[in-house]
């Protein structure tokens, strides 16, 4: 093989890495008139070829493998997945396999480089579109509700777009079930851009997010299944900065209430009614007024150490500040995680609140055991316990403050119509028998200060049909201590494109 040859077969790579550009060809012996000059000089602006100490290519001369392996291992770094074809990362894989001898001996780890070849295949096409749609229909009672009903719960596409090696593009269009940006609180929820940022990194491997986005460390940290997180599973506008360090890692986030987050008329007066309810059965000013005109910023931090394969530790902050009232709050937390068994973990969190709205201080926190089918066989186990101060303020949502707002038969609403302190237990075994049954168990139980205790068991079964579409059917029966029951079927139908 000559040299000339094998630079042109890398050239079919690494040439569509950037537009086409004006570059100077250092090499005397390659003319403006040959027909691979502008190639030639590409490459050599890139540093992906060199040349020889005296200034010439020397074409016709033929390469050593190891001459080949350089080229194959600089081009990579150039290679654009927005105009690549399967057919052209097939073809540097087979190079990658002929030439990995000579690239070990360069120093170039052949494992590394196959693994960022893959990541590159991956984002083949540039856009990639995805998205989940879930049906629910209710059939039975729903204390909360009325009426159980049939509901387009969500129904979210998914957007993305590699930009370069360092930045891309994501974003959400979607709709969700409840009381939406138009003020709806039938379930039909206007569509909306959930989420619309971009991922960059900047200098000392900090990663940048910038847009309309959320983040959610209490799901990233495996604290909830059925329930919601208790806080900043919000989605706001704002700025966000990760940096990992090996054994710990550092996120800051600063978000602001934007214009489009802003209740329409209809859902400012909702949400001020549950507002009043709240007040008026606590005496206080509990909650503060819901307006379209309210502005404030949060500031939040997360400093996460992982110190072995069994123990890992973190806090958390978060401080709302306002602009125009004195609503303040500050959420001080703390997590602990203990792994037993590679299948069984045991993890606490703990926030303390400084909310300057009802001048008063609340606790809240949980304790959870996480045990995976790996080790019972036959189902995995949840078992969770959790204890919260009637005047800690959730964060589940512009008009929501309770924590465990998922379930069929609702308890959460309990804590904003009496402001009570409670406990609550959550029980839930899973089962996965094959690649298509599955099956769980849930008993979940909460103790009001005020007496309006609450339990619940649930049963359901699940097929899926095929890697996209999966159905469930569910039973839930719910008691309260004034003699009330719900008994709720649930049919769900997840379809995942």
């Amino acid at each position: 093989m000559k040299k000339l040859l094998a630079v042109i077969a890398v050239v079919m790579l690494a040439a569509f890495a950037a537009p086409a550009f004006a570059a100077t060809n250092p090499f005397m012996d390659v003319p403006a008139s040959h027909w691979a000059y502008d190639a030639v000089a590409q490459l050599a602006a890139r540093g992906v070829i060199s040349g020889y100490p005296d200034g010439t290519f020397k074409g016709p001369q033929p390469a050593t493998r190891y001459e080949i392996a350089s080229i194959i291992a600089r081009s990579l770094a150039y290679v654009d997945m927005d105009k690549a074809s399967k057919a052209d990362v097939e073809m540097m894989r087979r190079l990658i396999v002929e030439f990995s001898d000579e690239l070990s001996a360069l120093g170039v780890t052949v494992d590394g480089i196959d693994a960022r070849l893959g990541a590159l295949e991956a984002d083949l096409g540039g856009w990639k579109f995805s998205g989940v749609f879930e049906f629910n229909a209710k059939f039975g009672e729903d204390r909360e509700s009325g009426k159980a009903d049939w509901d387009l719960d969500k129904y979210r596409v998914f957007i993305d777009k590699r930009i370069n090696e360092t930045t891309a593009f994501h974003a959400r269009l979607g709709k969700d079930g409840g009381v939406g940006a138009n003020g709806h609180a039938d379930g039909e929820a206007g569509v909306t851009w959930d989420y619309y940022y971009i991922t960059t990194k900047l200098g000392y491997d900090i990663e940048l997010t910038a847009g309309r986005f959320g983040w959610d460390w209490e799901g990233d940290l495996g604290f909830y299944i059925d329930d919601d997180a208790w806080m900043n599973d919000t989605t706001r506008q704002g700025f966000g900065l990760k940096k990992d360090f090996g054994i710990a890692s550092f996120a800051l986030l600063l978000q602001r209430l934007s214009d489009d987050d802003y209740l329409s008329p209809a859902g400012v007066a909702q949400a001020n009614a549950i507002v009043n309810v709240v007040n008026s059965a606590t005496g206080v000013n509990y909650l503060p007024q819901v307006g379209p005109s309210d502005e404030w910023y949060r500031i939040a931090l997360n400093l996460n150490a992982d110190f072995n394969e069994k123990f890992s530790a973190g806090l958390l902050g978060y401080f709302d500040l306002a602009d125009e009232y004195d609503d303040d709050v500050k959420t001080f937390g703390g997590y602990l995680k203990f792994r037993f068994h590679p299948s069984v973990e045991l993890k606490g969190l703990y926030y303390y609140q400084d909310a300057e709205v009802n001048n008063d201080h609340a606790n809240a926190w949980k304790a959870v055991l996480d045990i995976n089918q790996d080790l019972l066989k036959f189902t995995s186990l949840w078992i969770e316990y959790a204890q919260v101060d009637a005047d800690f303020i959730f964060d589940t949502g512009d008009t929501e403050y309770a924590g465990y707002a998922n379930f069929d038969a609702d308890p959460s609403s309990h804590v904003i119509s009496t402001g009570d302190k409670y406990k609550f237990i959550l029980v839930k075994a899973s089962q996965q028998w094959n690649d298509k049954w599955d099956s769980w168990v849930r008993y979940n139980w909460a103790d009001y200060d005020g007496g309006d205790d609450f339990n619940q068991i649930g049963v359901g079964i699940g097929y899926q049909l095929n890697p996209a579409v999966h159905f469930e059917l569910g039973y839930d029966h719910a008691k309260y201590n004034d003699g009330e029951k719900d008994n709720l079927v649930r049919f769900q139908t997840i379809v995942n494109f």
